[in-house]
């Protein structure tokens, strides 16, 4: 998983050819994650370029992969995620690049499972099945973010039920809170989810 201070090293030399902080003022990260929070709110942050929400807070671009990682990795920030679904899908990516699903299954589980990131993702599923503003949003990351990757590891049909076997663990254990579901216990939880992805 990345970490702000890694990420922070890693981009340090992109952004400028140089070492060391990149111009923009030591309010930048906070201007860009107000800004991120108040385009979340609305509803539009997922369609907003790196580019424009730099520009609307009068910093450089290059400032959202610097303090960020990515612009995934701001949307997951304004979402208050620490761990966010696009990181638990990067940490399944084997060496050679192929996604192992049992890999996926248990980090899965495991975040949902820690009792402080388990919560805020709950939070996040909630406001997806809410409506408005906040779930279009939040459909569109996960599109980008998961399910247009499965697609490119496995194809679309096979991507399908992928996504369906996820969100059916998911919201069936951790949102509705199912009895049968959640009688499991973590380890059988990820065999479960693994028996259905494949």
């Amino acid at each position: 998983m990345r970490t702000e201070s890694s990420s922070t090293c890693n981009h340090a030399s992109v952004v400028n050819n140089v070492r060391g902080r990149p111009l923009g003022g030591a309010f930048a990260r906070k201007r860009l994650l107000d800004a991120a929070q108040r385009h979340f709110e609305v509803g539009d942050l997922t369609e907003i370029s790196s580019r424009n929400l730099a520009n609307e807070v009068g910093v450089s671009h290059t400032l959202v992969n610097y303090y960020f990682g990515s612009r995934d990795d701001l949307i997951a920030a304004a979402v208050s995620l620490r761990v966010a679904p696009h990181h638990v899908i990067a940490a399944a990516i084997m060496p050679d690049g192929k996604i192992d699903l049992a890999r996926l299954a248990r980090g899965l589980i495991a975040v949902w499972e820690h009792p402080e990131q388990g919560e805020q993702l709950t939070k996040f599923a909630r406001q997806l099945i809410a409506g408005g503003p906040h779930a279009q949003a939040l459909s569109s990351y996960l599109q980008h973010t998961v399910f247009e990757t499965l697609t490119a590891e496995f194809g679309q049909q096979r991507a399908r039920r992928i996504a369906t076997a996820l969100i059916g663990v998911i919201f069936s254990r951790y949102v509705l809170t199912l009895p049968s579901m959640t009688a499991m216990t973590e380890g059988q939880a990820a065999t479960h989810l693994l028996s259905m992805m494949r």
